[in-house]
């Protein structure tokens, strides 16, 4: 994979040095009507994620990525890389499953690196795992009962969750193993929406999702990104999330960040097709 320092990146992220840029244009599809979530107070004049000098692993011995740095005001930004490259691990290492070997995360101005899974989603970051992980056994309601129980949030955000994700409310009684690869992929995303974070890391969302299933989940998304309360960080392969959500787009590659993509920028985001997917 070619070196590709990329321009700066758009809407409040940054990558080293990197000034930040106007906001760019981005792809808006809206869904019918309007919800709005509880406001969330948050202090703008901090930023909302900064990734330092990261580094992590499986094992403390073996790092598989090193020196990550990233910041992120709001919206979104997309990590892309080969099978291998890190993102997986990354993810893990954000949410707290895996241990921070070296360098800092901070979230609105305090280091959580230091914090437990449990603790860190109480501050403010929720992990919505690859393959989803949801309780198949479970109901849809109970599924996110436990999210909301364990964050320490009030019911209330399980009332809003159906609201937000209406097939959710209409399907709350049945087992989460019912439902389609969509739906299911929709209840992890509620499961860590429920828990009111700050940032949520989302970890290969569209895999094994049929095209519709995908479009549907970037219109879903999108509305909660445009209602401004929290940010993403997506490790993604498809690009129609990646261009429909983010703002700029991570390259990772062996471990290392070695440039950005602007998806304001249309030269980029045919490199993005061309040069990392294939197309």
């Amino acid at each position: 994979m070619p070196h590709h320092p990329g321009p700066q990146l758009r809407q409040g992220a940054r990558l080293g040095h990197l000034e930040r840029g106007a906001q760019g244009p981005v792809r808006h599809r809206g869904l019918p009507g309007e919800v709005r979530r509880p406001a969330q107070r948050r202090d703008h004049n901090v930023t909302t994620l900064s990734v330092i000098d990261l580094q992590g692993g499986y094992r403390e011995s073996v790092p598989v990525f090193s020196e990550v740095g990233f910041e992120l005001d709001r919206g979104a930004i997309g990590v892309i890389g080969r099978n291998g490259a890190g993102k997986t691990c990354l993810a893990q290492t954000l949410s707290g499953a895996l241990t921070t070997t070296n360098g800092s995360i901070l979230l609105g101005g305090r280091a959580v690196e230091h914090l437990s899974p449990r603790a860190r989603v109480s501050a403010g970051i929720s992990l919505v795992p690859e393959g989803r992980l949801i309780f198949g056994q479970l109901t849809v309601r109970e599924n996110l009962e436990v999210a909301v129980h364990a964050a320490g949030r009030g019911e209330k955000r399980i009332a809003a969750m159906e609201e937000q994700f209406p097939i959710l409310g209409h399907k709350r009684s049945m087992r989460g193993a019912s439902l389609s690869g969509g739906e299911q992929q929709l209840l992890a995303i509620a499961r860590a929406l429920v828990q009111e974070p700050t940032v949520v890391i989302l970890d290969e969302p569209s895999l094994g999702l049929s095209p519709i299933a995908v479009d549907n989940l970037t219109v879903a998304l999108r509305q909660v990104l445009d209602e401004g309360e929290v940010a993403m960080v997506l490790m993604e392969q498809n690009g129609e999330l990646l261009t429909g959500l983010c703002h700029s787009v991570l390259l990772m590659d062996q471990g290392a960040i070695t440039g950005t993509l602007d998806m304001g920028d249309p030269a980029d985001q045919d490199k993005l097709f061309e040069s990392y997917l294939g197309v």
